[in-house]
């Protein structure tokens, strides 16, 4: 019997990391893709099962999944792992069918017993594989067959990209060992030539391969080539009685899933149009005399009621379908990131007093609106706070002209620069010509970013509504709270006014900062944060700052939200690089927080808040020595335990009364940037 043992690859050869070519790789996947897709590392795969398509990595629908790191020393590897699974989408394996393949290839459909037990969200490759008796060994020579399908689309598509693939499989070949007939198939399938010493399965094994690779132009091809070739590969194993290994959940089934969850969406969509079509229908105006004096009216009306009642019911199964395949399919590849791009920043590990490279990954995303978000009670803040603010924007130097000294040229005498040039003269020196000063218009150059913490605790009420006393009530009132023995029965309580929460506050300052930068004509952008995890730290967009103010604007601040968790680190070092992006003279960074930074695995030790503090110090530590302005506003009254390890004294400050938020932020914009 043949052991199996996994391709073993050298590690002495310099490795290339994913963090030093993700984001030329990004641009580069963008560019072939059409549209923007995440690169991320296979380590980041949720639910981690095996990774299929050449053990390399997998995809999507906006992700690439790539190795962390490559035992190489071709630059071009990760661009040839990425058109693998870029072509993987264009080959159309993601849209493979159970029912159409078993139409389509007789071979199967001799194998196939449908199982009743079998619910709707079994995966489709999961159903074609269960056909054999070694479902992993069905895997594996199926995916060998289908990879040398996509690999020759590459090539008819890319020519430039032959190149690229011949280096990487050459590297391949001289480092992998090769053991079992699939993994010497790969190596055929790499260019590799086949021995005179191997056998027959070998040979025509080999033989469709290279036939396989010329006439294959469907999945079903793939699918066709499995079923003919698996019996003499099982075989070739001899382990019919044994296992291969064991079966799991492989990456290629659940992308599959995910396609098909799409589908199921758009069907959704379908028959929602066709359920509101006809509960618009009306009885026509003939059959309104015969639904009161004869049956016909009625037995239509009741056809249709019947008709109404049905496609409600096949929606709500099919949305059930839909939610319940979409939470799986997320808790194993992670959510869907939508319109979102991602970053990758270091993180301070203060333990080990080093830095840990490309640790976490921040999503930027605008915000989401449905257009009905209220802006009348932003509209109203802005009125209200509107003549406190000018008077403090009144202490900010106004534009206008400003006398620039030791020019060349001017409409009047530096008398400083003279009196130098004169003493340079008697000294026997050259003296300096620029001795003239002109009056110059001055720009104010200011960009600033205002973060907002939007973690769960921002959904808070401002003032926690105080509890009653139940104190001066009688236990013949019959009220529980009298005394527990007295009665059982509920007493109904009259509902409470819901109160302000710190979120609305948030979203109050940030209208109140934006009408008064919109009068002083500084740049500015406005970004919230929240996310779970290092691998989802997640930044929303309200405003860009080359955005105009407008009432889109409004809407994206009334969406921003209460969501995960806060960390901090990541968020202010994203925004920083967005600061320095916009060139301007002076750069301003504010967080608004209501609590000290946290998440579920920030630091090794959960609920240890040291770590959170301390890379969040380092974060805005970096961003001063890059000269930028930081100041960090907190709702927290107890802020002054971790802000003064995290900030200087003057670059804080702790809101004692939290409806005084919008008019303080105001005053700290107007000190740092009226020097």
């Amino acid at each position: 019997m043949t052991t199996v043992q996994p391709l073993q690859a050298e590690t002495t050869e310099p490795r290339i990391a994913l963090a030093d070519v993700e984001s030329a790789l990004a641009l580069f996947a963008e560019g072939i893709a059409g549209r923007y897709l995440h690169i991320r590392s296979n380590q980041e795969f949720a639910a981690n099962p095996r990774l299929a398509l050449d053990e390399t990595g997998g995809q999507n629908g906006d992700t690439l999944f790539l190795p962390e790191s490559i035992a190489t020393t071709h630059a071009s590897t990760y661009r040839v792992l990425a058109m693998e699974q870029i072509g993987l989408r264009e080959c159309d394996t993601l849209g493979f069918r159970m029912a159409i393949a078993v139409e389509r290839v007789p071979n199967l459909a001799q194998r196939y017993q449908p199982n009743p037990d079998a619910g709707p969200r079994i995966g489709d490759y999961r159903l074609l594989f269960s056909c054999f008796s070694q479902p992993a060994l069905a895997e594996d020579l199926f995916l060998l067959f289908e990879e040398t399908r996509i690999q020759a689309h590459l090539q008819r598509a890319y020519p430039g990209l032959t190149k690229h693939l011949v280096a990487h499989h050459a590297h391949l070949l001289r480092s992998e060992i090769p053991a079992g007939l699939l993994q010497q198939a790969k190596r055929w399938r790499m260019g590799e030539p086949l021995l005179l010493s191997d056998g027959e399965v070998e040979r025509a094994l080999f033989k469709a391969l290279s036939a396989h690779r010329v006439n294959a132009t469907t999945v079903y091809h793939s699918v066709d080539a499995l079923c003919r070739h698996y019996d003499a590969v099982l075989a070739y194993y001899e382990i019919e009685d044994h296992a291969y290994r064991e079966a799991d959940e492989s990456l290629v089934d659940w992308l599959n899933r995910e396609q098909r969850v799409e589908e199921w969406e758009e069907e959704l969509e379908d028959i929602n149009e066709q359920l509101s079509q006809s509960m618009a229908m009306e009885i026509p105006t003939g059959q309104e005399e015969e639904a009161v004096y004869g049956d016909a009216g009625d037995g239509s009306q009741r056809q249709m009621d019947l008709e109404i009642k049905e496609l409600k019911d096949e929606r709500d199964t099919l949305k059930r379908r839909v939610d319940m395949e979409r939470s799986a399919v997320a808790h194993a590849l992670g959510k869907s990131q939508g319109d979102a791009r991602s970053f990758r920043y270091d993180e301070w590990d203060y333990l080990n007093r080093t830095y840990l490279r490309a640790w976490c990954r921040v999503f930027e995303q605008p915000l989401d609106t449905d257009g009905q978000d209220d802006i009348a009670p932003l509209k109203a803040v802005i009125r209200a706070y509107q003549n406190t603010v000018q008077r403090q924007l009144e202490q900010i130097r106004p534009t206008g002209l400003e006398r620039i000294r030791r020019v060349q040229d001017g409409d009047e005498l530096d008398l400083n620069a003279v009196i130098e040039a004169r003493q340079d003269i008697r000294a026997g020196q050259s003296p300096n010509e620029r001795v003239y000063s002109r009056k110059e218009r001055v720009q104010r150059d200011v960009s600033a970013i205002f973060l907002v913490d939007l973690s769960a605790s921002t959904d808070d009420p401002i003032h926690p509504p105080e509890p009653r006393d139940w104190s001066n009530y009688e236990e013949d009132e019959a009220d529980t709270r009298a005394g527990w023995y007295a009665s059982f029965d509920e007493i109904e309580e009259e509902p409470e006014e819901p109160g302000r929460k710190i979120i609305d506050l948030e979203r109050e300052a940030m209208v109140v900062m934006a009408a008064a930068l919109e009068a002083l004509g500084d740049s500015y952008g406005i970004y919230g944060f929240s996310g779970y995890s290092k691998d989802n730290v997640e930044l929303y967009i309200a405003k860009e700052p080359d955005d105009g103010f407008s009432q889109a604007t409004l809407r994206r601040i009334a969406a921003m939200a209460p969501k995960g968790s806060t960390r901090m680190g990541p968020a202010i070092r994203h925004t920083t690089q967005k600061l320095m992006n916009t060139g301007s003279a002076m750069k301003v960074l504010m967080v608004i927080s209501d609590g000290f930074p946290q998440d579920c695995d920030y630091g090794p030790v959960r609920g240890n808040h040291d770590y959170g503090v301390e890379d969040t110090a380092k974060a805005l530590q970096e961003s001063q020595q890059k000269g930028i302005e930081t100041f960090c506003m907190t709702v927290d009254k107890s802020g002054h335990d971790y802000l003064k390890r995290m900030c200087p004294d003057e670059r804080y400050m702790i809101i004692e009364e939290m409806e005084d938020l919008p008019s303080q932020l105001t005053k700290v914009y107007t000190a740092l940037t009226g020097k």
